[in-house]
């Protein structure tokens, strides 16, 4: 009786099995081509935005470029930088997102996602290869669809000959007849995108600008794209978002911890600067000293120690704090993903150094004005022609006015100060005398999690490029 009892339980059984598999299934989960990019593509740009502006703009760009100085927690300011696992897993996480949205709109027919998912994926590896150098590119978003999960890196000149191409397909794939959603950048304008996207195609052949023969580019290619692309055209055009006056998307030193705000302090470097050129910006970026005695702006000087810092000028109440509207103001601060001003100075290099055609005083004293503009101030003619200011002098001379310009321009945009003067090493910036360095970084070390989870990789790649130090030259920083 047994015997003939087990057979219809074994047929119950596998009968069962194949139908519990429509159960492993979530419906509550969907697949990525379930999925709406007008969900996606907010969450992209805020969460990049967010990260480059109040995390890299705030506490690390701006301290490493002496736009700002530390009074209390000096170790950024003394070059111990970390190796910065939020900044790796963040950019990478949205740059698997940008891909998504490119794909969504590749399947869905539409070119304008297709394109700024590109765009948005760019620049997310963008930013990592500029911070490290060789990083997992070619295979590093394969991880759902390939099962890769330890990538290899690709070497930086392959990385940046596919961020250009990815910037110049999106470019041509552009269609301002098709309309988008979830677009709080540009709110759906096409044309802006378009203009970004060729800043970040200039910005991009600038950086590379030693490097241009190794990739086949030259100045010729430079010009093309200026004479036959449309770019920023005025203020207007940056590609900024603006955080908002209440609710979770303030700007998070409105709300924050008071203490953390107040270790950012005027720096020596910008005082000097600032108050060399009588500058309208003095008051807008910086307060007066808090000490009812004085009046007076006051800056702490870079890479001092704990101690040194905390107690110069007689202590915290004879340092400059940063302005209002870093403070106060939940709304003035903006996202900077990449404004008109740094074109336009951009422009002016490229024009004085002969690689393309136009008036370098002309796109020089515009991208100082529009900077006036953006902080609601303006560049008086006496301003323009003091001596310091006024486009005078030998080449050298005008290039460093147009670096200087463009490094107060750059005050908060995230880490793009510091990956200019990589390449011009300007403005003269000489480390504290506590620093750890007697140079400025030029990289940060790979995260503590690739020695682990991608060890084998990551000993190639310290064995192609040169050891994990901030001092190890990559591609492109190399003389």
């Amino acid at each position: 009786m047994k015997k003939y009892f087990l057979f219809p339980l074994l047929v119950l059984f596998l009968t069962a099995c194949g139908d519990l598999e429509e159960f492993n299934e979530n419906p509550n989960a969907p697949s990525i081509d379930q999925a709406s990019p007008e969900l996606i593509l907010p969450k992209i740009l805020y969460e990049v935005g967010n990260h480059v502006t109040a995390d890299l703009g705030w506490g690390t760009g701006n301290v490493i470029m002496q736009l700002v100085a530390t009074n209390n927690f000096t170790g950024t300011d003394r070059y111990l930088l970390g190796s910065y696992g939020g900044t790796w897993n963040a950019m990478y996480r949205n740059a698997r997102d940008g891909q998504n949205v490119s794909d969504l709109g590749e399947r869905l027919g539409n070119p304008n996602y297709e394109a700024i998912g590109l765009v948005l994926k760019a620049y997310c590896l963008q930013y990592l290869t500029e911070m490290y150098g060789d990083v997992p590119y070619t295979n590093a978003l394969d991880g759902k669809t390939d099962g890769e999960f330890q990538p290899s890196y690709t070497p930086q000149a392959e990385v940046y000959q596919g961020l250009l191409a990815d910037y110049a397909t999106a470019a041509d794939l552009f269609n301002t007849t098709v309309p988008v959603s979830g677009d709080i950048l540009f709110n759906g304008d096409i044309d802006k995108w378009i203009k970004f996207t060729n800043g970040l195609r200039v910005r991009t052949m600038m950086r590379l600008e030693k490097r241009w023969g190794e990739l086949g580019l030259s100045a010729a290619d430079l010009q093309r794209l200026v004479s036959n692309e449309n770019h920023m055209d005025e203020l207007g055009d940056s590609a900024l978002l603006p955080y908002l006056p209440v609710g979770a998307n303030r700007w998070p030193r409105h709300t924050g911890r008071v203490g953390s705000f107040d270790e950012k302090r005027m720096s020596q470097t910008i005082e000097t600067v600032l108050k060399g050129l009588n500058d309208p910006r003095l008051p807008i970026l910086f307060r007066p000293v808090d000490n009812p005695a004085s009046d007076e702006f006051q800056g702490v000087p870079n890479g001092l120690s704990e101690d040194a810092a905390s107690n110069f000028s007689g202590g915290a109440l004879n340092q400059s704090r940063l302005g209002l509207r870093f403070r106060e103001e939940p709304a003035a601060v903006d996202m900077v993903f990449m404004h008109q001003p740094e074109l336009l100075f951009l422009l002016a290099e490229a024009a004085e150094k002969g690689y393309i055609t136009g008036d370098a005083e002309a796109f020089y004293l515009d991208g100082i004005r529009g900077t006036m503009t953006y902080y609601g101030t303006e560049a008086s003619a006496d301003y323009l022609s003091q001596s310091g200011v006024a486009y005078t002098g030998t080449r050298e001379e005008k290039l460093a006015k147009i670096a200087q310009q463009k490094w107060l321009s750059l005050f908060m945009v995230g880490l793009e100060a510091w990956f200019d003067y990589r390449r011009t090493g300007l403005p003269v910036l000489t480390p504290g005398p506590n620093a750890s360095l007697d140079q400025l970084p030029v990289r940060i070390q790979y995260p503590d999690d690739e020695q682990v989870l991608n060890a084998i990789n990551y000993q190639v790649v310290i064995s192609a490029q040169g050891a994990d130090e901030i001092t190890t030259e990559t591609w492109l920083t190399q003389d």
